[in-house]
């Protein structure tokens, strides 16, 4: 089999990250789980974006972190979703992820710090986020100007979560989307890139098995179209999305499969790809530059369906 396309810059953190070893991700407890992961933002991420100030609210059922990127406005506002496999990840991992989409949108950005497992297993992420967007569409005062729109936005399992949003709430109260390497068919296919990039690239089939094991029912396949709608029919009434994967990862035919079948329905769907790079991209673009780059382009895109 032909050698995947590397880029310097991606192998440099990978052997950097061979050479420390130590103990797998899905060895570790959730919690020291979460502390790596923090930890590697610490590492890895560039800073929050200058000119953009937030806060912290408590939401219907979990809290929010809302950012503003000049004095607040009647306007859309964009719900993010952080990654982690609905089990790592939370308001301070995706701080600068966050801080970015406002600043490139002009739009205010409320981040969702949902339950996860194994403390809080399915459907408390997806049943959190739902009603974050509702709590959102409200225009509650927290958000200091009207509310005319939501978008949506994640990466990986936050992916998943802002698609379940955008088709939960229907194109008529969303947007736009923005899934990031999202995470749509959670029975680990032993096919294409789950099974190319399945050892080796940080995220991997093993720590893939063990986010689902600690959020999903069973083998996942109970959790229906919520867990794996890549297995279900699309929705009828999906807002535009942007979708933007990872060359070296194991999700990336999920989300060009996603695409795919976006398009084939005549849907609107703007598709890019991070040649070279990896799973992870969204919080590692000190390490990546190349990934600060196209999350950027992929931003833009997306807040001109936000805005439009």
């Amino acid at each position: 089999m032909e050698e995947p396309f590397v880029l310097p810059e991606t192998a440099a953190v990978l052997a950097g990250i061979a050479e420390q070893g130590g103990p797998h991700l899905a060895d570790l407890s959730a919690t020291d789980m979460r502390a790596v992961y923090l930890q590697m933002g610490a590492l890895f991420d560039v800073q929050p974006e200058a000119g953009v100030r937030w806060k912290d609210l408590d939401g219907p059922s979990c809290k929010l972190r809302t950012y503003f990127p000049g004095e607040a406005a009647a306007g859309p506002v964009v719900l993010y979703m952080h990654g982690g496999g609905w089990v790592i990840g939370d308001l301070e991992t995706h701080h600068p992820v966050c801080s970015t989409i406002a600043a490139i949108t002009g739009c205010r950005v409320v981040a969702v710090d949902y339950r996860m497992g194994p403390e809080d297993p399915y459907p408390a992420s997806h049943d959190d986020c739902v009603a974050a967007a509702g709590f959102v569409l409200g225009s509650p005062a927290e958000l200091e100007a009207p509310v005319t729109g939501l978008a949506t936005a994640g990466d990986s399992a936050g992916g998943n979560l802002a698609y379940y949003v955008a088709a939960v709430l229907g194109a008529e109260k969303v947007k736009a989307q923005l899934l990031v390497y999202p995470w749509l068919d959670c029975t680990a296919p032993d096919r294409g890139s789950y099974k190319a990039f399945g050892e080796g690239f940080i995220l991997d089939a093993r720590l893939l098995a063990r986010f689902a094991a600690d959020y999903l029912p069973g083998d996942g396949v109970a959790a229906g179209p919520a867990a794996s709608p890549l297995l279900h029919p699309l929705p009828a009434a999906l807002p535009p999305a942007v979708i933007l994967t990872a060359g070296l990862d194991p999700l990336r035919d999920q989300g060009r499969a996603m695409a795919g079948r976006m398009a084939d329905a005549g849907m609107e769907v703007h598709f890019m790809e991070a040649a070279g790079l990896i799973h992870g991209l969204a919080t590692m673009r000190a390490a990546f530059p190349t990934a600060d780059r196209i999350l950027r382009r992929a931003i833009g895109v997306f807040a001109d369906l936000v805005n439009g």
